[in-house]
């Protein structure tokens, strides 16, 4: 078989916007006497179980070129004495951090930056880390966003982040010489619960990808997805290990949309804490020799106790090159 290394993608794009202090909840609304032609909208970028939260800050200026406009950031707090969030903003220089000053009134944090708002707009993005696990599945924390010119308020937007219930963070990835029966890639994850629920039965899910590569497609840095990819968990030996030995796992051929999909018993998972996983595979002589890119993408699932839905946390998908 060919000689197989990571190449490491990471799926996730969190985004722009931060810097200062304030405090008192969100800032006044626009002027109701000739509102400027300013408005701004949040939207949230990521994907369940993300513990970075991004929001991207949709600017538009239909008026004039205004230098030095005040962004304000509001968080709020899911409950009293949550400790302090980290707030970024991504600027040409990349991310930096924002000072957050707390509410007098306990119910959240502000920061302030200044950015020069074109006309026509501008495209921002903040990155949000609650430091504050959520009840359950579902909690939110609100975010204002205040857009001022001196002691002029020119728009307001609202938005909402979702704080991860439970996520996967991988740990470490052994590489093998080559990919083939009897020769195995070891891959370790730890599930984190950040709730203060436990989960009596969670459990990691597994599912592969492969696709072709060009003559003119780099291999570094990409991902089998979208109509490039098609399922190969069944071409593959996977195996995880119980504590004791490792055993084998399989796709349920059932017919469903999780026929593809292997599932690893995690067990309990009590509240704030974390556990190891540890899957190895390799590959069968029923492996399409075509395919240069392998992929893999992993998630943990449970209900919680007392949880009307499951919670989900998606880990970076990981691509192997097929030598």
């Amino acid at each position: 078989m060919r000689a197989i290394r990571v190449t490491g993608v990471l799926a996730l794009v969190v985004l722009l916007a931060a810097c200062g202090g304030g405090s008192g909840g969100p800032g006044p609304e626009p002027s109701a006497s000739a509102p400027p032609p300013v408005s701004v909208e949040l939207e949230t970028v990521g994907k369940r179980g993300d513990t970075r939260l991004g929001l991207a800050l949709h600017l538009s200026n239909t008026g004039r070129t205004r230098p030095g406009v005040v962004v304000r950031v509001h968080i709020g707090a899911a409950r009293t004495g949550d400790p302090l969030p980290d707030l970024e903003e991504r600027s040409g220089a990349g991310w930096e951090d924002v000072a957050l000053t707390a509410d007098r009134d306990g119910r959240g944090w502000a920061g302030e930056f200044r950015t020069n708002l074109p006309k026509g707009g501008l495209l921002g993005f903040l990155g949000l880390t609650p430091h504050a696990g959520p009840r359950v599945e579902g909690d939110e924390l609100p975010v204002d966003v205040t857009l001022s010119d001196g002691s002029r308020t020119l728009a307001r937007g609202h938005g909402t982040v979702r704080p991860a219930t439970l996520s996967l963070r991988r740990a470490t990835v052994d590489e093998p010489a080559a990919l083939g029966p009897g020769r195995w890639t070891e891959v370790t994850y730890t599930a984190v619960n950040h709730s203060r629920s436990g989960y009596p039965q969670a459990q990691v899910q597994a599912e592969f990808g492969a696709c072709e590569a060009g003559p003119d497609s780099p291999l570094e840095g990409v991902a089998c997805s979208g109509s490039r990819r098609h399922s190969v968990t069944t071409r593959l030996r996977v195996q995880w290990y119980d504590g004791g030995r490792w055993k084998d796992v399989s796709a349920p051929d059932d017919g469903t949309l999780l026929a593809e999909t292997l599932t690893l018993p995690l067990g309990e998972l009590p509240a704030g804490s974390g556990r190891k996983i540890r899957l190895r595979f390799a590959g069968t002589g029923d492996l399409d020799g075509k395919d240069r890119l392998l992929t893999l993408t992993a998630r943990v699932n449970g209900k919680a106790v007392g949880a009307s839905e499951r919670s989900l946390g998606t880990g970076s998908p990981l691509t192997f090159a097929l030598r």
